[in-house]
């Protein structure tokens, strides 16, 4: 630090004084790190530590191939004594690795077993095979699997014995096995091929003839060439001569001489065509086939060519022909004519004869004498064919009378089947007017016979019987009609009952499913809940169809079964008679028809229109919902089915209960829902 008051002049030195510090006792500490304790306790430790690892390590022998694959091994402590290596419980990570083979790594667990085996497999790398023939260019095929051609090098292959199959054009296969070292390495293979030939020696009469091997071109006469062992046809040609074949063997590397071949001079050719065409041909009487025809004839020699052709004049004629020459010959064969005239209704068909049109009826056709396929055609009319042979000198009518394709159709449409259930349905188109119901004059009559006129315009196929109880159980296998006061009503050919509405029309669709028709009832669950009045699939007759089938005649409709008088004569159906009167009390006393109760089905005579019991025996379930309809138009109802809706169904017709006027009546409703031991069904459907 500088004095300011001090002039520089006078200014003194100051001198640094020596200085001393306090000297402070050290003080050492008595710890002191001594090296021999330290190291025993270390050496100590570690054999602690040692014979801890030794008391909880498990022995492990892991077995590798190869025995030199290098092996390392990490995640733990891990010690190789000998032959195996002393490792403690835990996972572990290895890895192994040997030329030639495909490292391997793997993760493996020590368990707490003493002794421990951990096998250990390397796989080989693929080998490679480089592979030639004699001769190169050979198809190559390893295990099946096409290679391709020699030379060739065929890499990767695996490890092992692989099938080769070699092939070449004119050299036997060649199939051999192949052990394949693997290891990245690279082998060599040379195959020989065998020769699959011989060779054959050719000569011919005359010379420079084509020789064909398989048609192959190979040269001309004389001539040595190469020929299959398995054999191949060999052809000689030489124009002019007839051409010389023959498949021919040699055996492998041999020569076949073959004999001087002497050719035949060649046929002539006829070029033959005919009109009209299709006329049999004979040559010098032999059969050669018809016209149009190429006919090998011999040549140098005179021949005798015939046509024959049904309606025609035989055409001949007569030719030779040089060796190799072709001939064109065409004949005109006069026709042996007869006249056809048609005839038609309508009169303006079209006449096709022969699959050609030739122009309308009413005109006569010169045709020749052979069998002709007359059609004729108007359009909405079903076309139709004869076969008529004209005869010369004899003037021939065909008539026609055409249908439209609706009567075609009906006609041909069977007019009784027989369905999968052997049941017997028969043909309907009624389209006359009819009346349902009856006067309110009429004895007997009810309040819901409402007289009304109906048509039906629909056809349909109707049951002539009554279902019986054996056809029912095809059906339903467990139902039983059962029996009243000892009658039984379960016979097989008596008609089923106890049955409701809705089993009746169960049934119906049942045998619809069974022939593929189109169901008339909707089912819901099991139950009918409509219907489709489209399908042609079975169902119930509509109420209209039966009064129909069961009342109408040609001069209006029947009273009673049997006519218009009460009571019946005769046997005409079953009622309540004498027989049933211990069991439903009122019968007809001066009628018998001998069955207590139902009779089997068609046991009487059928109405006039072939269908049996629809008086009598049982009443039967119509499909109609069951109401009162009237018709106050002055047109009648066309096709009508009941109510849209209701609660019940109509029951129609008398059975082995009934006896009183009003139940006999064939205008007689009833109405249910539930079965009843006298009510069955038969059944019906549309056609179309």
């Amino acid at each position: 630090m500088i004095n300011k008051n001090l002039s520089s002049g006078n200014e003194e030195k100051i001198a640094p004084v020596e200085f001393t510090p306090i000297q402070e006792e050290i003080k050492q500490s008595s710890f002191s790190l001594r090296p021999i304790p330290i190291m025993t306790g270390l050496a100590l430790l570690t054999s602690l530590l040692v014979l801890w690892f030794l008391l909880t390590a498990k022995s492990v022998i892991i077995n590798i191939d190869p025995l030199d694959s290098t092996l390392r091994i990490k995640g733990g402590i891990s010690f190789k004594l000998a032959d195996h290596y002393l490792m403690r419980p835990g996972d572990y990570r290895l890895s192994a690795t040997s030329e030639g083979y495909v490292d391997l790594k793997q993760l493996f667990t020590i368990g707490e077993e003493d002794n421990q085996l951990l096998p250990l497999t390397l796989e080989k790398k693929p080998g490679h095979l480089q592979l030639t023939t004699t001769p190169p260019g050979a198809e190559i095929l390893v295990d099946g699997q096409q290679a391709g051609t020699s030379p060739i090098t065929i890499t990767p292959l695996s490890s092992g014995n692989h099938q080769l199959d070699i092939q070449a054009p004119r050299y036997f296969a060649h199939q051999s096995s192949i052990y394949i070292e693997g290891l990245d390495r690279s082998q060599s293979l040379n195959v020989d091929l065998k020769p699959a030939w011989g060779h054959i020696q050719l000569s011919s009469i005359p010379l420079n003839a084509e020789v064909l091997i398989n048609d192959e071109l190979r040269g001309n006469t004389p001539l040595t060439t190469e020929l299959l062992a398995s054999g191949e046809n060999v052809t000689i040609a030489l124009k002019g001569f007839k051409p010389w074949s023959k498949a021919l063997q040699v055996p492998v590397s041999e020569t076949l001489v073959v004999p001087n071949i002497t050719l035949e001079p060649a046929d002539g050719v006829i070029e033959l065509t005919s009109t009209p065409t299709g006329a049999t041909i004979t040559v010098d009487g032999q059969y050669r086939g018809t016209t149009p025809a190429s006919l090998d004839v011999a040549a140098n020699e005179q021949h005798q060519v015939s046509l024959f052709l049904n309606g025609y004049i035989t055409g001949k004629s007569s030719l030779s022909l040089m060796p190799g020459e072709t001939e064109t010959l065409s004949i005109s064969l006069q026709g042996n004519m007869g006249d056809i005239k048609v005839l038609t209704s309508p009169t303006d068909a079209s006449v096709w004869i022969d699959g050609v049109l030739r122009g309308y009826a009413g005109q006569t056709f010169r045709l020749p004498a052979r069998s002709h396929r007359i059609s004729i055609k108007k359009s909405g009319y079903a076309s139709q064919t004869r076969t008529v042979t004209p005869q010369p000198k004899l003037d021939q009518v065909v008539r026609v009378i055409l249908l439209t394709e609706r009567e075609t159709r009906w006609a041909n449409t069977p007019s009784v089947i027989t369905n999968s259930n052997n049941q017997t349905l028969k043909l309907f188109k009624p389209e006359n007017k009819f009346s349902m119901g009856a006067s309110r004059r009429e004895s007997g009559r009810r309040a819901n016979e409402v007289l009304r006129d109906v048509q039906l315009k629909r056809p349909f196929y109707m049951a002539i019987k009554e279902v019986t109880n054996a056809e029912f159980k095809h059906f339903k296998r467990q139902h039983s009609s059962q029996h009243i006061s000892g009658n039984t009503l379960d016979l097989p050919t008596q008609p089923v009952v106890n049955v409701s509405w809705q089993q009746a029309a169960l049934y119906c669709n049942w045998l619809s499913r069974k022939e593929n028709l189109a169901l008339f009832y909707t089912e819901t669950r099991g139950k009918i809940t409509g219907e489709n009045v489209k399908a042609n699939g079975y169902r119930l007759p509509t109420e209209a169809e039966w009064a129909w089938a069961a009342r109408s005649t040609n001069s209006g409709v029947k009273k009673y079964i049997w006519g218009d008088q009460f009571p019946p004569i005769g046997k005409t159906e079953n009622f309540a008679d004498l027989s049933a009167a211990k069991i439903v009390g009122r019968v007809i006393n001066t009628y018998n028809d001998s069955f207590a109760t139902s009779s089997p089905a068609g046991s009487f005579s059928p109405n006039q229109k072939g269908i049996f019991d629809l008086g009598g025996n049982v009443a039967e379930w119509v499909n109609d919902y069951y109401g009162i309809e009237f018709n106050l138009s002055m047109t009648a109802d066309k096709d009508p089915s009941g109510p849209e809706k209701g609660e019940f169904r109509v029951i129609r017709g008398a059975s082995w209960r009934h006896s009183s006027i009003t139940e006999l009546r064939l205008s007689f409703r009833d109405y249910g829902i539930d079965p009843r031991d006298d009510v069955g069904f038969r059944i019906a459907r549309y056609v179309e």
